[in-house]
């Protein structure tokens, strides 16, 4: 879990072995009001099944929420926008409190 904004927290890798216990730790962890945090700044890798839980899960989410995805990786930024599931009415990619350059 995070503190500032509340939410969760990836680290290491996500794939194909494990995507669907995220995807189940998504529904479990997010609260069933407000706008969700997910920071997955630290992970190492996701493949294609670990960014399909994370779009599921925000697709799960009750009407008029999104999921905030902060610390997306650069590749898996261009995965989203290209695939056009970061225009989704679910989702908004953060890029708060990231140093401009």
């Amino acid at each position: 879990m995070t503190r500032k904004p509340d939410g969760l927290r990836f680290a290491g890798e996500i794939d194909i072995a494990n995507s669907d216990a995220v995807g189940a730790s998504l529904a479990l962890a997010f609260p069933v009001v407000g706008d969700p945090h997910l920071d997955v700044s630290r992970l190492s890798f996701c493949d294609i099944s670990g960014i399909r839980a994370i779009v599921q899960a925000a697709g799960a989410l009750a009407p008029g929420r999104r999921l905030l995805l902060h610390g997306l990786p650069d590749q898996l930024e261009t995965v989203m926008k290209v695939t056009g599931w970061s225009d989704l009415p679910t989702f908004e990619l953060c890029h708060c409190g990231e140093e401009k350059t």
